[in-house]
């Protein structure tokens, strides 16, 4: 499995996972009742809702994304210090940014 992308919110997984489900493409939703306990710190690393998917069809899934939603980002154009690293997370925690709910615009 592949990291896709990270919904903004709770309604956009939903969304997304109805478009997957309609195209009959097999998907897993890291951390999908996890991320909903706990309230709190976001860190991408820790609690965030992420859709993966099988690497094979990773490219179907992400046109299937973008047919929808013209400005998303996917987890495989993060630059370095961003997704996978530990520190982009110590970062965002150490310096506030938490405190503020991100907006479509703003999310990595």
């Amino acid at each position: 499995m592949k990291r896709l992308y990270i919904p903004t919110d709770e309604s956009e997984l939903v969304f997304l996972k109805s478009f997957l489900d309609a195209e009959g493409l097999p998907y897993f939703v890291l951390n999908d009742n996890f991320g909903s306990m706990y309230s709190g710190v976001y860190m991408n690393n820790f609690n965030a809702k992420t859709i993966m998917v099988p690497e094979e069809l990773f490219e179907d899934a992400k046109e299937l994304i973008l047919s929808v939603l013209e400005d998303a980002k996917f987890e495989d154009e993060h630059g370095a210090g961003e997704g996978e690293s530990g520190t982009g997370g110590i970062l965002d925690f150490l310096s506030f940014k938490w405190l503020f709910p991100k907006s479509g615009k703003d999310k990595k």
